[in-house]
C-alpha cells in the first residue's frame, strides 16, 4: 500500500455513519478470524475483513473510484455500502463522517465531493485491484458505450490469469486504445478446447495456492476469481486441478488421503456398529449425502479433543448409543413425551434404531473426548476453505460449512462411514491405531466394556485406550504415525499398508 498521509475530513450528517447495520457479520463468521494486519485488514481465503470502530466487522472490498475500501455484502445481495477511512493510529475504520481518519491514499486536494485521487501505478497491485481498475478506468476508455456490466463479460472472455490481469492493467495504462497481442492470442487459444496449453498459465498460479489455503498457512489475495473467466472455462479448469461438482454445487475431491474428527462417542461403540453414523443438527446443503464435519487440521483436532481442554457437548451425552433415536433423562428428570426426534437423520438411516423414550442415561458423566483419523480416501470430501476460494456461488446458495477454519464436510451414505475407516488416536497424537483392531483385542480380553463403562461414568482413562494401541502395536498390526515437531495436516497422511 502507497504512503498513507493523514489529513481530516469535514463532518458530514449522522445518517452516513448509521448505513452500516445490514453489513455486519454475525459472531459465528467472526470466529478463528485472524487479527487485523499492517494495512488495518483481515483476511479469510482472500477476502478482506475490516473492524468498524463502535460498531463491528464488515465484509469489504476496495473500490478504485473512491480510493478506498467500502463496506459490501458478502453474499452479494446489498448494494454497496458506505467507504470506509482508516482511523489515525488504530487498526480499526469508520465511515466518512469521523474526523482524522487515514485516508488510503496521497491526496491531490480537497473539493466539496471529498472524492480522493486515484492511486498511482504500484508494482505491488494486486489483481483484484488490477481488475477493477481495468473495468472502470482502460476497459471503459477503450469502449465508452458499454455498460460495466458488458465490460465485466468482455473481460471475463478472455479467461486471463491473476497475474496477466495486472499485466493487462499496466500494459493498457501504457497504451490505452489497443488489446496487446498476447492477450487476443490467450483469448484464442482458451477457447480452444482442444488446446493442451489453455490452462498453463491459470495452471501455474493458481495449483501452488491449493494446498497451504486448505491448510490455512496462506491467505490468497483472489477475490472472486470464479468470476474473472467464463464459466465453460472455468469448469475445464476445475476438472484439470481434481475437483469435482456435486448436486449441491459445491466442488469436492475424492483424493484426500484422510482427516481428524473429535467425537465423544467411543472407539467400542464404532466397532459395534460398524460404522460412525452422522451426528445430529448436521444441516444439509453442502454434500451430495449426509455430512460428517471434520478438519484437515492435526492441530486444530488436538485442541479439540486434548485433554481437559474441551469437554463432550452434553446434548449428545443424553444418548446412551448412536442409535438411540431420542434423548435419554438424567436420574432425578421428568419425563419427556416429545412426539419429535432429536436425531435429525434418523428416519433416512437404514440402521435399526432404538426408539425407546425416557430410558436412564449412562453416560451423562463422560469428561473427555475422542481423536479419530478417518481414512477418506475415494469419499466425497467438501473442502471449506477451496469452495470460498474457488466456487464462492456456493455460500450465496447457503451451502452449510461448519463455522470453524480448516473444516470440511464428509459426505457418507445412509448407512454411515464403515468403522474400518477410523483410527483412534493415542492422548499424545502421534501415534493411530484401527478402531477395529482396538476393540477386538480389548473384546478379546473382555476388558472392553469394563473401559467404556469408565469412561462414561467419568473416569479420565484415556490411559487405558493408549495401552490397547500399544498392545496392537506389539501384535504386528498397522499403526498410523504423526510424529512431534511437525504441524500435520489432510494430505501428509500416508497410510500404512
Amino acid at each position: 500500500m502507497p504512503k498513507i498521509e493523514v489529513s481530516d475530513l469535514p463532518v458530514t450528517s449522522r445518517e452516513t455513519t448509521t448505513g452500516l447495520t445490514s453489513y455486519l457479520l454475525s459472531p459465528g463468521l467472526l470466529r478463528n478470524m485472524q487479527p487485523p494486519n499492517e494495512d488495518g485488514l483481515r483476511y479469510i481465503v482472500g477476502r478482506a475483513f475490516a473492524d468498524v470502530k463502535d460498531s463491528g466487522t464488515v465484509y469489504v472490498e476496495f473500490d478504485a473510484n473512491l480510493g478506498t475500501y467500502r463496506a459490501m455484502d458478502l453474499y452479494k445481495k446489498l448494494s454497496p455500502g458506505p467507504a470506509l477511512y482508516r482511523n489515525n493510529g488504530d487498526s480499526t475504520w469508520s465511515p466518512a463522517s469521523h474526523n482524522s481518519l487515514k485516508r488510503p491514499y496521497p491526496q491531490a486536494g480537497e473539493t466539496d465531493t471529498h472524492v480522493p485521487a486515484k492511486q498511482p501505478l504500484t508494482s505491488s497491485l494486486s489483481a483484484h485491484e488490477a481488475t477493477t481498475r481495468l473495468l472502470n478506468d482502460s476497459l471503459l476508455t477503450m469502449h465508452p458505450l458499454m455498460t460495466l456490466g458488458q465490460r465485466v463479460e468482455l473481460l471475463r472472455s478472455y479467461n486471463l490469469s491473476p497475474r496477466q490481469h495486472i499485466q493487462l492493467h499496466s500494459d493498457l495504462t501504457a497504451n490505452p486504445r489497443v488489446m496487446p497481442a498476447w492477450a487476443e492470442q490467450h483469448h484464442i487459444r482458451s477457447r480452444d478446447v482442444n488446446d493442451a496449453t489453455r490452462f498453463d498459465q491459470l495452471h501455474e498460479e493458481i495449483e501452488p495456492l491449493l494446498l497451504p489455503v486448505r491448510n490455512g498457512t496462506l491467505r490468497s489475495d483472489l477475490v472472486d476469481f470464479d468470476k474473472s473467466v467464463t464459466g465453460e472455462f472455468l469448469e475445464a479448469f476445475l476438472t484439470r486441478l481434481g475437483y469435482l461438482r456435486n448436486s449441491s454445487d459445491c466442488l469436492y475431491r475424492t483424493d484426500i488421503p484422510g482427516l481428524f474428527r473429535a467425537d465423544e462417542r467411543t472407539p467400542f461403540e464404532f466397532y459395534n456398529d460398524g460404522r460412525m453414523l452422522p451426528r445430529l443438527k448436521h444441516p444439509r446443503g453442502a454434500t451430495t449425502g449426509k455430512p460428517i464435519s471434520a478438519t484437515v487440521s492435526h492441530r486444530l483436532v488436538k485442541m479439540y479433543g486434548g485433554r481437559g481442554t474441551e469437554a463432550p457437548d452434553p446434548q449428545y451425552l443424553r444418548y446412551n448409543s448412536q442409535r438411540n433415536k431420542y434423548p435419554g433423562r438424567k436420574p432425578g428428570e421428568s419425563d419427556n413425551d416429545s412426539g419429535e426426534s432429536d436425531n435429525d437423520w434418523s428416519d433416512a438411516s437404514d440402521i435399526e434404531l432404538d426408539d425407546e423414550r425416557n430410558y436412564e442415561t449412562t453416560r451423562h458423566n463422560q469428561q473427555f473426548i475422542f481423536s479419530y483419523v478417518i481414512d477418506t480416501r475415494r469419499m466425497e470430501v467438501v473442502l471449506n476453505e477451496e469452495n470460498h476460494l474457488l466456487n464462492p456461488a456456493a455460500l450465496e446458495k447457503n451451502a452449510w460449512f461448519p463455522d470453524d477454519e480448516l473444516e470440511a464436510l464428509i459426505s457418507t451414505s445412509k448407512r454411515g462411514i464403515e468403522s474400518e475407516r477410523l483410527w483412534l488416536l493415542d492422548s499424545t497424537f502421534t501415534r493411530a491405531a484401527k478402531v477395529d483392531d482396538v476393540a477386538a483385542l480389548a473384546q478379546s480380553s473382555y476388558i472392553g466394556s469394563d473401559i467404556e463403562a469408565r469412561t462414561h461414568s467419568g473416569v479420565a482413562n484415556q490411559r487405558e485406550y493408549d495401552a490397547l494401541i500399544d498392545k496392537v502395536a506389539k501384535a504386528g498390526k498397522p499403526i498410523l504415525s504423526l510424529p512431534s515437531g511437525k504441524d500435520w495436516f489432510a494430505n501428509d497422511i500416508v497410510w500404512p499398508e
